[in-house]
């Protein structure tokens, strides 16, 4: 959205969609009737005075889980600093502009608190994109500053101006079917850090 929101479809900062649609898949597995138990005995027993072998199996080895969201967010993002959540919070719209561009809801899972309104309503437009098999033809939000406005425990904030260009809004064959406006806004953000990350806690336009 911008600071002066239109109800075009596409044409301010990421509209939204109204809704997501989630799809399970669900897969069964039958196993096979046992086949009869045999109660007869053998005819015979024979002995062995080989001793017997027993191998051990080695140990598996350790193996190192690496957080998919940790693991997308750049180095100097990542640190619980003013300096980390400045560069977490270019991060996003580099990730936002990414994820039109690409029609990949998924480049943004896990950047935001499902409390952010704004965030949520910004992942729902990517969702749009791809069911329309639409997406944008180059970065739409280019950040142009990052200001703390508050960097405590209990309240870490940062007000983030950006520019919005105008992009063609493309279809699977490359053909034009919408284009975004030029505009200019800001946004405040607020910040948590959980699961060892940063996340927007939330996202709200401010006037200029």
């Amino acid at each position: 959205m911008t600071a002066a929101a239109t109800p075009h479809r596409h044409r301010t900062l990421l509209p939204y969609a109204a809704a997501l649609v989630a799809v399970a898949t669900l897969g069964a597995c039958t196993g096979g009737d046992p086949g009869p138990s045999r109660t007869t005995p053998p005819a015979s027993i024979t002995t062995s005075s080989t001793p017997t072998t027993t191998t051990t199996a080695p140990a598996p080895s350790p193996t190192t889980s690496v957080d998919p969201v940790l693991a997308k967010i750049p180095a100097n993002a990542r640190p619980e600093t003013e300096a980390g959540a400045t560069a977490f919070a270019k991060f996003f719209f580099d990730a936002l502009n990414r994820a039109a561009i690409g029609a990949d809801p998924a480049v943004l899972e896990g950047l935001f608190d499902s409390g952010c309104a704004t965030c949520v309503a910004m992942s729902d437009s990517v969702h749009d994109l791809q069911r329309a098999g639409q997406h944008h033809s180059g970065p739409t939000i280019r950040v142009v500053g990052v200001t703390t406005d508050s960097f405590v425990p209990e309240k870490r904030v940062v007000v983030v101006d950006v520019d919005q260009t105008a992009v063609d809004v493309l279809d699977g064959k490359g053909t034009r079917v919408d284009r975004t406006l030029a505009a200019k806004g800001a946004f405040a953000m607020t910040f948590k850090f959980a699961k060892g990350h940063w996340m927007i806690a939330r996202l709200q336009t401010v006037a200029r």
